[in-house]
């Protein structure tokens, strides 16, 4: 009987110690360790450019014990486009318009330009969506506003037109403002789907278009974009919404790994200017030759607006390469035709950042696609953009401190 209840005994302690064991908690327990991929390289159309995908993610302390934790939340990506932009929403900038009736209408191509020094400082172009630069010949460029989200009360000085300018205007489907032509260029304006959307002066029509200064005077037409609207209602031109979509707009910064701080643009000897980034502002900012005969050697000073006492600057500089040929070339005026439709090569500057690019157009009345490497589009910063229009032939490099060079050439 004895040895039966010492057994017995000895089995519960057998249970109890093995419970013990079971139910004791290591003292540490191990962290899992995640592998990451390395980072991929995509191949770029120029040999001086790489951009590398790299994931980047941010470093957050554990909070304090008299902390309570956040939520999680699905952090908010801004962006729009190409297409379903909402109402209020600028398909040109991807920004929220404050009066979204100004989108309403068609969007005005004006004609500004940049010589001689002595018209500077312009008017209004920094309330411009965006803005095209240009060769026109006789070694000078030229710039082509666009207006839609903003209204501006003096823009100019306005000059004559050229070729490019009707590839402008059909792609936004919108309302020129310009200073007369070249009977060639004015054929080509004169075209149907043009000819109704013109606006040069006349006796009769200041505003829109109005002198400041002697009547008979170069560079002294403006134009006043908020009574436009009621000219062509009297008129009797169609300025109803038109369709604008094709662009993509992200807050967010792509990736890169290629720095694009500075983009110095020689047009010609004496034309010739840089955009610098500035990072506390997240822009660019313009600098145009106010002498000397080199780009990197010349003198320089901030480009202002008249009319709004500001330096001009832009969230995004996309520099295109386009074919440029001489569709007359003469002794007095030579006039250039830089035919913007198929596809080329550009380079996307924004962020600090640059991106090379495939600009791409299959119809007269589209904006051009800007697609990267991958084939994905280009997100353009939320904001201004201004377009350098440069030759297909011209030379470009990359220099050192992100600064890229582009040296204008033409066949």
């Amino acid at each position: 009987m004895e040895t039966r209840v010492l057994r017995i005994v000895i089995l519960i302690a057998i249970l109890v110690s093995s419970c013990t064991e079971a139910l004791r908690l290591p003292e540490a327990m191990p962290v899992a360790t995640i592998a990451v991929e390395p980072s991929a390289t995509v191949e770029m159309p120029s040999e001086t450019l790489e951009v590398q995908a790299s994931e980047t993610s941010a470093t957050q302390a554990p909070p304090s014990e008299t902390q309570t934790p956040a939520p999680t939340q699905t952090p908010f990506v801004y962006a729009y486009g190409p297409v379903n932009f909402p109402e209020d929403i600028n398909s040109l900038t991807g920004l929220t318009v404050k009066d979204p009736r100004l989108l309403d209408r068609r969007p005005i191509v004006i004609k500004v330009t940049n010589f001689p020094r002595s018209v500077r400082p312009q008017s209004g172009l920094s309330l411009a969506d965006h803005v095209y630069e240009y060769y026109i010949a006789d070694n000078f460029s030229r710039f082509v506003g666009v207006f839609y989200g903003n209204d501006a009360s003096q823009v100019g000085p306005i000059r004559s037109a050229r070729l490019f300018d009707a590839h402008v205007t059909r792609m936004y489907h919108g309302i020129f403002v310009f200073g007369w032509a070249d009977d060639i260029v004015l054929n080509f304006l004169f075209a149907p789907d043009l000819k109704p959307h013109l606006i040069v002066e006349r006796p009769d029509n200041c505003p829109p278009l109005c002198r400041i200064g002697p009547k008979t005077a170069y560079n002294t037409l403006f134009a006043d974009t908020t009574v436009i609207a009621t000219y062509l209602a009297k008129r009797r031109t169609n300025n109803d919404r038109q369709d604008l979509n094709g662009l993509r707009f992200e807050q967010k910064i792509p990736l890169s790994g290629n720095s694009g701080e500075k983009i110095a643009i020689q047009y010609s000897l004496v034309s010739y200017h840089h955009w610098e980034y500035d990072p506390q502002l997240s822009r660019y900012f313009r600098f145009q030759e106010t002498g000397g005969h080199r780009g990197e050697e010349g003198e320089y000073a901030p480009l202002m607006d008249n009319l709004t006492q500001e330096q001009l600057s832009a969230s995004n500089v996309i520099v295109l390469l386009v074919a440029h040929q001489y569709y007359k070339k003469s002794s007095s005026t030579d006039i250039i035709d830089q035919p913007f439709l198929g596809q080329g090569l550009g380079y996307g500057f924004r962020d600090g950042q640059v991106y090379p690019l495939t600009w791409k157009r299959e119809a007269a009345d589209r904006l051009p696609e800007l697609v990267l490497p991958d084939g994905s589009l280009y997100p353009l910063k939320p904001g201004n953009t201004w377009f350098e229009i440069i030759g297909e032939t011209s030379h470009f490099e990359e220099l050192e401190d992100g600064t890229w060079y582009f040296e204008f050439s033409i066949p």
